[in-house]
Order: C-alpha cells, then structure tokens, then sequence
C-alpha cells in the first residue's frame, strides 16, 4: 500500500508540473503577443498610409525608416523570448572555462563608453588584480552588458562604478550608478518577464526581458545576482560567480 501510495503522489505531483508548465507556456505566449502587437500595428498603419497615398513624399523615407525600425525592434524581441526559453528550459549550451572576469569587464566597458558619453556618463573602472572565475565567458559578458547597458540608459550626466573582488572562494563584479534607481515595489518585479522598471524611459525596441535572462544566465553558471536600489539616487548590482586559481 505504502508503494501504491508513493506512486499515486509521484502522479500528482507530475501532473502539477505539467499544469504549471502549460501554464507558464500560456503565459509566455501571451506576454510575447502583447508585446509584438505595438510594433506590427505601426508596420501596418505606414504600410497602409503609404499603399493609399495618404502619406506625402516628404514624409516617405520616413515612414520607411520608421518600419525598418519596428522590424528591427520584432527581430530583438523575438530573440530575446527565444533565449530566454531556451534558458528556462535549460537547452542553451553552457561552457565553462577558466578566464579572467576583470579582463572581461574591462572589454565590457570599452565596448559602452562611447554610448555612456553620448548621454553625459562617465564610467570608473576600480577594477584591481586579476580575478579568475570558472564559467562561460560568453554568457557572463552577457551578463555584464545587460547590466552596464541598464546603468547608462537609467543615468545621466552620472558616474558608474565597477568593481571587482574575491570574498571564500567567490569573486564578486560590482555595478554602481547614480541613475533613477527604483521603488521597492520595481525591485520586487524587476525580474519578471516583459516588465520594465520605467516604460516612459524605456529604449525603444526593449523588450522587457534582459533582466529576466541576466536572472537565468547567472543561475546556469552556479552564480547569484543581488540588487539594492534607492528612488532619486542609483542602483547597484552585485554578480557572484565561482572563483578559481590562476
């Protein structure tokens, strides 16, 4: 009876993963379908405006623009809800190495300046010694860049800080801005799907999932993510990654 038992609950609990499965699938699709009605509506009203001649020459290469634009904009949502599915489900190919994360950070910043100055930015690299951790390069600069992405889109004419150190065999990356920063009800939510912390802010063509995917990525490489904020004075973000010896 004892066994009959045990297999009757292992049934249900199956049949609870698969409903929360499908749930989640439901979720997604509808989320996603939200988020890619904006971007088609526009291709099909200037699609429309030009079919008709309701829009002049002057403004034609324009409305071009504008639809090469959200096109754009659908392609990077569409890829980013494929990755994070694939990370949800644990399909995306992880391939840890050992490999110096300050090297990495520094690349990351070189990479963004330019776009930090564009905005009045200044970026300060307190990055020291070498630190060598054990994880797949490529998603951790994933990861560095959603985040330092976040930091120069939330500030301006602000100063963002990184910094790098070694703690009971963890190396710890930390990303300081003097940006927006958040209420505690955004930092609750921040890492769901789709949702943006300041939608009147918001890049166009964002879709909502970086940091949900940043969330994943950290997690698949035996990581962890913390985050303080205070509204009016900036955020900081805190990457904990496996450390390993030179």
């Amino acid at each position: 009876m004892s066994l009959v038992a045990k297999q009757q609950h292992e049934l249900t609990m199956l049949k609870n993963k698969a409903v929360l499965q499908r749930e989640e699938e439901a979720a997604m699709l509808s989320n996603a379908s939200h988020e890619m009605r904006t971007p088609l509506t526009t291709i099909a009203g200037i699609a429309e405006g030009l079919q008709y001649g309701v829009i002049s020459p002057d403004e034609q290469q324009h409305s071009y623009d504008l639809i090469k634009e959200e096109a754009d904009r659908l392609t990077r949502l569409i890829k980013s809800t494929l990755s994070y599915e694939r990370l949800r489900q644990q399909q995306l190919e992880n391939q840890p190495e050992n490999f110096n994360v300050v090297q990495l950070v520094r690349r990351q910043i070189d990479q963004l300046l330019k776009q930090a100055e564009a905005v009045g930015n200044e970026i300060q690299d307190l990055t020291k010694q070498d630190i060598f951790v054990y994880a797949d390069p490529d998603q951790v600069a994933q990861i560095l860049t959603n985040i330092l992405a976040n930091a120069i889109q939330f500030t301006t004419n602000g100063i963002i800080t990184v910094s790098a150190e070694t703690d009971n065999n963890q190396a710890r990356v930390i990303i300081t801005d003097t940006g927006i920063g958040m209420t505690e009800d955004q930092l609750s939510k921040m890492w769901q799907r789709y949702y943006k912390v300041d939608p009147s802010r918001a890049k166009r063509g964002e879709s909502g999932l970086g940091m949900a995917i940043v969330q994943q990525l950290v997690s698949a490489n035996h990581g962890e993510i913390k985050v303080s904020s205070k509204l009016g004075i900036g955020t900081t973000f805190e990457i904990v990654l496996p450390v390993t010896n030179n």
